[in-house]
């Protein structure tokens, strides 16, 4: 039986894709081999609101959405509010992608995963 390990992603790390050139969904299957990613749907939502009040991200969003349907990612409806719903993944043994400070804090102090971009291009799990 293949083992999957599971990797919820934050809308900051979506966003890196294209602001620090890096396919975090390929660099994360690199660390881990058989990855399901989980995008909860404040995540999306999060998104969408970003992309009607920046028109500048709107190429951004467009390019993270195309990568989250290519990688067959799972949607999780959850709550509405995207920290919360990671916490929640993170608690259920998922890694949580993300450059959050505090959201990186919250998942440290009880043992969950991270995964955070370092130097602006490496990936890096805690």
């Amino acid at each position: 039986m293949v083992r999957y390990y599971k990797v919820a992603l934050d809308t900051n790390m979506l966003l890196y894709i294209t602001s620090h050139k890096i396919d975090i969904f390929e660099e994360i299957k690199g660390i881990f081999g058989n990855v399901q990613f989980i995008v909860p749907q404040s995540v999306l939502d999060e998104l969408e609101r970003l992309k009607k009040v920046n028109k500048n991200r709107a190429k951004q969003v467009a390019i993270a959405l195309e990568l989250i349907k290519r990688n067959n990612a799972k949607i999780a409806k959850l709550s509405n509010d995207a920290d919360t719903d990671l916490l929640a993944l993170a608690k259920e043994g998922a890694a949580v992608a993300t450059n959050d400070k505090e959201l990186k804090k919250r998942i440290k102090d009880f043992g969950g995963r991270v995964i955070y971009l370092r130097k602006e291009k490496v990936l890096e799990v805690m």
